[in-house]
């Protein structure tokens, strides 16, 4: 190995070591009982609520997804941020504070938990088909995440994408599997604060190696991307669809499993409304340093065969090495702030709302540790095998799984805090019509092309939520 590749791998290394400590120190603290365990004994500030929350729902999306849509769209790409940075915003100011009072008056440990007391659904059908849509489209969004991690160290020349994959997801699974939830969050939080650091200074280096605003514009001129408000190759309408699909995109912030437990674990109301705050902050420097960067590199890289490529190219070939190496563990530490999220949730999904709570059973904290690690190590298992079959581009496959759970649970969480007459009907509506119309949506070429599938998911869903609750005689007492 060069000398270039041992300082970026030991470098990365320590980064990775760091991980595994934070997981050995989560496991001391957090795994004495099954509730510190899965909540960390909703012990969390707003800083590490906001940056955990933050980086975990971005993923290698942020990293590789966006700086490759920068690079193809060019300005156009901005719309993404735009959309994205509404959400956070929105959940800012409706969903987070509401969220963590509903939740601290009904003692909730998990979404399904909320879900259940708020609308009184003591048949424990939504539990069921939540956990089923949570545990499917989870899976399919840890997937991505490995094949960003075999991307990221592939594109960097260190090795190829299966080990990769398999790199990353071990060190994913290890520390998760130790630390619990605690070492989930403090971790997200650790690789939210590497992302932006990352995503405010590599945009503007790349900016001054490119030349500067103006000779990057004449190259997006050159190549047709320097559209804000047409794509080059597609009508008005065309357009027009991809700018609100961009939009769309921030429909799924407020419904997402894995970031609005973060809500419900926060310590208290007034610390949850100061993480949406700061999370917001951070999503404006990231979102809009990650498109600026992939824009740039349009200008290094003209060329380029794989657009998701654009970050590890320019920091293998336009840093030293140890700062290389730190970018390295920023764009893992995006892919890992979800994985690790994904899997604590979707484990505690089937352990604590499906297991647990529909078997009544008495168990020992201790044995209900081990059957959350279980489950986490089998789903690592399966999750690594799909990955290295190397299936779609991440953008891709995030964008999927993203709308799916988004359909299913942005709806329902907001009409469960801001429609009274809104019952489990409406609710369990909502987990069929959202997830369904996703999937049909994204299968027939016409409507897949015209716009993404999240905004008509989103908003079908909406109104046949409301619509059901109505017919069925509102909310029970």
């Amino acid at each position: 190995m060069a000398a270039h590749e041992t300082a970026l791998m030991i470098t990365f290394g320590l980064y990775l070591v760091a991980l595994i400590i934070i997981g050995f120190l989560g496991e001391r603290k957090f795994s004495k009982s099954y509730d510190d365990f899965v909540s960390a004994g909703k012990s969390l500030g707003s800083i590490v609520t906001a940056l955990s929350a933050a980086a975990s729902s971005e993923s290698a999306w942020v990293m590789l997804g966006l700086s490759g849509l920068g690079y193809t769209k060019g300005l156009a790409a901005y719309w993404a941020v735009i959309g994205c940075v509404a959400g956070y915003a929105v959940n800012w100011f409706f969903v987070i504070v509401p969220v963590r009072r509903i939740s601290g008056a009904h003692g909730s440990l998990t979404l399904a938990d909320m879900v259940e007391d708020e609308l009184n659904d003591r048949k424990k059908m939504l539990r069921i088909i939540g956990s089923i849509v949570i545990v499917f489209f989870m899976g399919v969004y840890v997937v991505s995440q490995f094949v960003g991690a075999g991307k990221t160290l592939h594109g960097m020349g260190l090795m190829d994408y299966r080990q990769g994959v398999l790199l990353g997801s071990i060190i994913i699974g290890v520390y998760v599997l130790m630390g619990g939830y605690a070492a989930v969050c403090w971790t997200d939080a650790l690789q939210g604060i590497l992302m932006a650091v990352i995503m405010v200074s590599l945009p503007i280096l790349a900016v001054v190696d490119a030349g500067g605003p103006l000779h990057i514009h004449e190259v997006l001129k050159s190549a047709g991307l320097e559209g804000f408000w047409s794509l080059r190759g597609l009508s008005v309408w065309g357009s027009a669809g991809f700018i609100v699909g961009q939009l769309g995109i921030g429909l799924g912030y407020q419904g997402m499993p894995h970031v609005v437990v973060r809500y419900i674990t926060v310590k208290n109301e007034e610390e949850g409304r100061r993480s949406g705050m700061i999370a917001t902050l951070w999503g404006v420097l990231v979102l809009a340093g990650s498109v600026t960067l992939g824009i740039a590199g349009r200008a290094l890289y003209p060329a380029l065969k794989d657009a998701e490529h654009i970050l590890p190219r320019f920091a293998a070939e336009h840093l030293p090495p140890v700062l290389a190496g730190v970018v390295l563990a920023a764009i893992t530490a995006a892919i890992m702030s979800t994985a690790d999220s994904q899997l604590m949730y979707a484990a505690t999904s089937l352990v604590n709302d499906l297991w647990l709570k529909l078997t009544k059973r008495k168990v020992e904290g201790r044995y209900l540790v081990l059957a959350t690690r279980l489950v986490i190590l089998t789903m690592t298992v399966v999750a690594i095998l799909v990955a290295l079959l190397n299936v779609k581009v991440i953008y891709t496959f995030v964008l999927y799984a993203w709308g799916a759970l988004g359909a299913a649970f942005s709806p329902m969480i907001l009409s469960m805090i801001y429609f009274r007459r809104f019952n489990r009907w409406g609710a369990l509506a909502n987990l069929i019509t959202g997830p369904l119309v996703v999937v049909v949506w994204n299968n027939i070429p016409l409507l897949d092309k015209a716009v993404y599938e999240l905004i008509p998911a989103f908003f079908l869903s909406l109104a046949v939520g409301l619509l059901v609750s109505v017919m069925t005689g509102g909310r029970e007492a």
